[in-house]
C-alpha cells in the first residue's frame, strides 16, 4: 500500500510565501508549490500533529487568509510532483533534476536524479541547499560520513560522489530509508551508501570524518555533545535546520572547544554552520 499524503492548500495573497515556508518548515512537510498567491504544501498522514495543527490556526490571518487540507489521491501523486518539481541548480556545484528534465549538458560539477515522488530535501529547501553549497567547501575524498536525518538521500548521494568511501545515514522517518537506496541506486552510488531507521543510538560508537546534520535546533542541541565524540580529529560537523532567530541559541551550544566555526551563513529564514 502506498502511503497517504495530504495537501495543505494556503491562500497567501497579500502575504509572503517565504515567511509562512519557514514558519512551515519546522515541521515535517515534504514539499512546497509555489503558486504565487497559493502556496501548497505536503505532508504524510502520519506526519499531521496536534502541533502542527494549532500552529497553522494560529498564523491564520497572519502569514495567510485561510486554507483546506484534502488527501492527495493516490493516482495523481506522480502528475502533482512532476508539475511542482523543477531542477535546481546549487551554484555550478550540482544540478538536481528528476529523469524526465533534460541534461544539462556537464555545466555542473555533479548531477543528482531524484524519483519521482514525494521526499523533503530535494533541494529547493533553503537548508539543504545551503548544506550542498557548504559541501562544495570541503575534501570528502576517501572519507567516512554520517548523514544524520538523511531524508531523502541527497547529501549522502553528493558526499559519494565527491569520493567519500563510505557514508551511513539514518533517519526516523519510515520512508527516508527506501527513498535514500532508490536514489543512491539512480545514482550509482549505492556501494558507498548505507541507510537505516532510527536515530543516533544506531551509530554511538563510530567515528566519522564529516557529520552532516541538516535536521532541527532541538535535536541537534540534545545531541550535540554525542556528535563531537563521534568525529575524528580534524573533521567537519556540518549544521543546518536552524532558524535564524534561534541563532543565539545554536551559539550557545556550538560555544565550546574543541570546535572552530568556519562558516556561518543564511538563506532566507534559515542558517547553516560548518564546524571544524
Amino acid at each position: 500500500m502506498n502511503p497517504e499524503y495530504f495537501s495543505l492548500t494556503f491562500d497567501t495573497k497579500g502575504y509572503d510565501n517565504e515567511i509562512l515556508m519557514a514558519m512551515l518548515g519546522i515541521y515535517p512537510l515534504e514539499s512546497f508549490h509555489d503558486d504565487g498567491d497559493i502556496l501548497i504544501a505536503y505532508i504524510l498522514k502520519h506526519d499531521i500533529t496536534q502541533a502542527l495543527l494549532e500552529a497553522v490556526e494560529e498564523a491564520e490571518g497572519k502569514w495567510f487568509e485561510s486554507y483546506r487540507m484534502d488527501l492527495v489521491p493516490d493516482e495523481n501523486w506522480n502528475a502533482v510532483w512532476e508539475s511542482s518539481f523543477n531542477p535546481i541548480a546549487v551554484n555550478d556545484y550540482c544540478y538536481i533534476r528528476a529523469a524526465f528534465h533534460t541534461n544539462p549538458e556537464n555545466k555542473f560539477k555533479h548531477e543528482v536524479i531524484i524519483a519521482p515522488k514525494m521526499a523533503f530535501g530535494t533541494g529547493h529547501h533553503a537548508t539543504t541547499y545551503m548544506m550542498i553549497e557548504a559541501m562544495a567547501q570541503i575534501d570528502f575524498k576517501g572519507k567516512t560520513v554520517f548523514d544524520y536525518g538523511c531524508g531523502t538521500g541527497i547529501l549522502s548521494v553528493v558526499a559519494a560522489k565527491e569520493g567519500a568511501a563510505h557514508i551511513v545515514g539514518v533517519d526516523i522517518q519510515p520512508e527516508s530509508k527506501e527513498n535514500s537506496d532508490e536514489h543512491a541506486r539512480l545514482n550509482q552510488v549505492e556501494d558507498q551508501c548505507a541507510f537505516f531507521e532510527g536515530g543516533i543510538e544506531l551509530v554511538r560508537n563510530q567515528k566519522f570524518d564529516v557529520i552532516l546534520a541538516n535536521i532541527n535546533l532541538s535535536v541537534i542541541q540534545k545531541y550535540f555533545e554525542e556528535l563531537k565524540q563521534m568525529i575524528n580529529p580534524g573533521g567537519y560537523i556540518l549544521l543546518s535546520g536552524i532558524m535564524v532567530y534561534d541563532i543565539e541559541k545554536m551559539e550557545q551550544t556550538i560555544s565550546f572547544p574543541p570546535l572552530n566555526v568556519l562558516e556561518k551563513k543564511e538563506r532566507g529564514e534559515w542558517i547553516q554552520i560548518t564546524l571544524q
